[in-house]
């Protein structure tokens, strides 16, 4: 015949068990969406990190490819027009929006491009924030990165 110990032994085991099996596959649950809640901004900060790096590159590019081709211009007039449309055109490479950036052009000397003197061209794009629909008329920008270049006029065209 069994005691009151036994019975209050096998009864607490048969407790365990019971909620033992109660916690079966709730890890799984539990890591599936701690890893969703976690994964989904570190995903976000990776998409945003790499389209400032991409503004930077381009930036960078646009100013130096602009300051060359405005240098090697035949005149001051189409000087300009030709900044212009490298900006536009290197920012395309870099699969940006030529209406995200701004750029500055100047001379050191008061008539542009005369042979010895230099041109710089500043070039300001402003990154948007990742995954905002920019359709909504909202002028959200995470960073703007500028990026300045200067190049000399040839003195013997």
């Amino acid at each position: 015949m069994p005691t009151v110990t036994d019975t209050a032994i096998r009864t607490t085991i048969d407790a365990r068990r019971t909620e033992a099996r109660g916690e079966e596959g709730s890890a799984t649950v539990e890591f599936v969406l701690l890893a969703a809640l976690l994964l989904i901004p570190v995903i976000y900060f990776l998409m945003l990190t790499s389209q400032i790096q991409s503004a930077a590159y381009a930036s960078v590019a646009a100013a130096d490819q602009a300051a060359k081709a405005m240098a090697g211009a035949p005149d001051a007039s189409s000087a300009a027009g030709r900044a212009d449309e490298v900006v536009a055109l290197t920012l395309g490479d870099y699969g940006l929006d030529p209406s995200v950036a701004q750029s500055a052009l100047s001379c050191s000397t008061s008539p542009c491009l005369e042979p010895g003197s230099s041109v710089s061209v500043e070039v300001s794009i402003r990154v948007p924030v990742p995954l905002l629909p920019q359709g909504l008329g909202w002028d959200a920008a995470v960073a703007t990165v500028t990026s300045n270049s200067q190049q000399p006029v040839p003195r013997f065209g």
